[in-house]
């Protein structure tokens, strides 16, 4: 098990529902997600840096001193062939930090490619392996810092740190595992987000601009995160 200490921001922009379903592979569906407008389904967008890394050995945390950047889409709202609780899906993940990539991919099918990705300002850029752009978001604060533990502001994100993250496998084969955020130390915003695909990022993740959601994006400060072993999704091959 690994943690890690998360700045950052997480942001919600509602897509065309029909290119959220062509993201998921087989075995995985999209579901109805609430609060949102018919023929649209949330894509969430989690970027920032993570720090304070330790592996997590029965009551043992073992400090790394890795640090990375990453940026992660997610589709919230999704369900595996035979169960119907919501999940979220993880179709593509950008980070820095090469180990982190290997087991992302072999243990947990989170499709991860280790890339550079810069903080400018108040923007994130992620570019290929040859300096190309291939997204970027620009944040703007809209609200005071308040503390996430009692802020209601943190409901939107405590929903989505709740669900099973499902990944795929190479081969096929779903795994289910927790990022069991937490944010009794945490402090969190509202802010605006602009999130801009600026190539292709695979299947359903075409180019373009999208302006997040007020009411459901927000910056997070010293949020607690910790990644639980993957297991195999009942009904799944292993």
């Amino acid at each position: 098990m690994v943690a890690t200490r998360f700045r950052g921001c997480i942001v919600r922009c509602d897509v065309p529902r029909d290119d959220v379903a062509r993201l998921l592979p087989a075995g995985i569906h999209v579901g109805r997600a609430p609060r949102v407008a018919r023929g649209r389904h949330p894509l969430i967008f989690i970027f920032g840096e993570h720090d304070g890394s330790a592996l997590l050995f029965a009551s043992l945390s073992l400090p790394t001193g890795v640090r990375f950047y990453e940026m992660v889409i997610a589709v919230p709202y999704v369900h595996a062939t035979g169960n119907t609780d919501p999940a979220v899906y993880l179709p593509r993940v950008f980070t820095t930090e090469p180990v982190i990539t290997w087991s992302g991919n072999a243990h947990y099918g989170y499709s991860k490619r280790m890339v550079p990705i810069e903080r400018l300002g108040s923007s994130y850029v992620v570019s290929d392996e040859a300096g190309m752009l291939l997204a970027h978001a620009v944040v703007e604060p809209a609200g005071a810092w308040q503390a996430a533990a009692t802020s209601p502001l943190a409901a939107f994100p405590a929903a989505l740190g709740a669900m099973p993250v499902l990944g795929a496998r190479e081969g096929g084969s779903i795994v289910r595992s927790h990022f069991e955020w937490t944010f009794d130390r945490s402090w969190v915003r509202r802010v605006h987000a602009s999130m801009s695909i600026d190539a292709p990022l695979g299947r359903g993740i075409e180019r373009g601009t999208h302006r997040a959601v007020d009411t459901a994006s927000v910056q997070v400060w010293d949020l607690g995160w910790r990644l639980s072993w993957p297991e195999p999704q009942l009904g799944s091959a292993s």
